[in-house]
């Protein structure tokens, strides 16, 4: 649910992040510490904390603030500073910064593909000539072509009149079509 879906997470983490900001400017200022450092490990610390957030849990944003808060009050007691830069253990070469960047390459390639498959489905609702010229246009090769999935739709409308768009172009007519699909509006959203 909330805490499974990645797309929902890229989304949340920041949010309540900047909804902390104003405690973690406190906390900096209370302890004479650079504001931007402690926003950095706040960053770390919710990224860190997500997977263990409860899946019944009613306010995640009081949970990531206290886990925030806990951790935070943590490393000043061990004086405990944490870079980008240093690598996540000991014995580890990997830093915080790759796992950050690996996770922005998964994130937009999960996205790349969620749109292709929302563009695809749309182009099936469209004629057959209709695809194969956004297929030629758009140099889509991964799309092929097939018979509509509205049917009798592309040969007869509602009133029994041919449903031929020969008056309208094929980029007006592909147009008009994505306007309609719900998935494509809730991509434009």
């Amino acid at each position: 649910m909330l805490l499974t879906n990645n797309l929902h997470r890229n989304e949340t983490v920041p949010q309540l992040l900047n909804e902390l900001r104003g405690m973690i400017y406190n906390f900096a200022r209370a302890y004479q510490l650079d504001f931007d450092d402690c926003f950095q490990d706040a960053a770390i610390i919710a990224l860190e904390v997500w997977p263990r957030i409860p899946v019944d849990c009613a306010n995640v944003g009081a949970y990531l603030n206290r886990c925030i808060r806990g951790e935070l009050y943590r490393r000043l007691r061990k004086d405990h500073t944490v870079s980008l830069d240093a690598p996540i253990a000991e014995d580890s070469d990997t830093t915080f910064a790759d796992m950050l960047a690996d996770f922005v390459e998964v994130q937009d390639t999960q996205r790349e593909d969620f749109v292709t498959a929302c563009v695809h489905s749309a182009l099936k609702e469209c004629r057959l000539q209709e695809q194969q010229w956004a297929r030629r246009r758009f140099e889509m090769n991964a799309f092929n072509p097939v018979p509509s999935t509205s049917g009798l739709k592309d040969i007869v409308d509602y009133y029994g009149r041919s449903s031929d768009r020969s008056g309208m172009s094929l980029r007006n007519s592909v147009r008009l079509r994505f306007k309609r699909n719900p998935q494509v509006l809730a991509l434009m959203q």
